[in-house]
């Protein structure tokens, strides 16, 4: 398959996972199952990052340049946030942190494609996707509750970011396939610093003050779907 028409596909199957999950955001579900959900997305974030990302960042920029980029990454998205909760109102900060979150992501999936034979990227988009549903709920929840949204104006930002994901990807990997090694690796690792540290501040405390031990057990179930996706890609 032509490249092109690859990330295209991979990209657009993940982003519409968005809109599903937006979709069922618009339902009432009940907050032990959203629990689970929120915390299956987490696993399967923590392990693409353990276990394809990082991976592949430090086999390209090694140790020093990839901690430094990783730690740098997790810095950016911290100062973002501060910046969003003082001067960005409450409805508009939950629009941008929305579409903040699925870029990295989607960066991600583009460079993965430009290293190897582009299965790293094939795995990221296939994790990004068993990712996006629960991020989809949570994002048109937040929306809704947050801003007064209705449902359909929420669905239609969740379709509005599914299409960033082909755009961030193609763009990811026609605007930076062609930097050495090492500087794939850094940026690799700067989106995987940026990954984790949204997911630790958002998804995973979110997951556990909804649900019990049982439903954040969903922690787990996500971390082995994306390990086994890793390995048997």
């Amino acid at each position: 398959m032509n490249t092109f028409f690859k990330i295209f596909f991979f990209s657009s199957v993940s982003g519409m996972a968005v809109v599903l999950g937006g979709y069922l955001g618009t339902k009432n579900i009940p907050d032990k199952i959203l629990a689970f959900v929120l915390a299956f997305g987490s696993g399967v974030l923590l392990s693409v990052l353990s276990y394809s990302l990082m991976h592949e960042a430090y086999r390209q920029s090694g140790p020093v340049f990839t901690s430094i980029a990783f730690f740098l990454g997790g810095a950016f998205f911290y100062v973002i946030e501060s910046l969003m909760t003082k001067f960005v109102a409450p409805g508009t900060g939950a629009i941008i942190g929305t579409a903040l979150d699925d870029l990295p992501e989607a960066l991600s999936m583009g460079i993965g494609f430009a290293t190897g034979e582009g299965r790293l990227g094939v795995v990221i988009a296939l994790s990004v996707l068993l990712h996006n549903i629960p991020e989809g709920i949570s994002s048109t929840k937040d929306l809704i509750d947050k801003t007064g949204l209705t449902s359909k104006s929420a669905m239609v930002l969740a379709i509005i970011i599914a299409l960033l994901d082909p755009f961030a990807a193609l763009t990811g990997y026609y605007l930076l396939k062609d930097l050495s090694e090492v500087w794939l690796g850094m940026i690799m690792a700067f989106s995987g610093g940026s990954i984790l540290f949204m997911t630790g501040t958002s998804l995973i405390p979110k997951a556990h003050n909804l649900g019990t031990r049982l439903e954040n057990a969903g922690l787990l179930v996500g971390f082995l779907a994306a390990f086994l996706i890793s390995r048997l890609m």
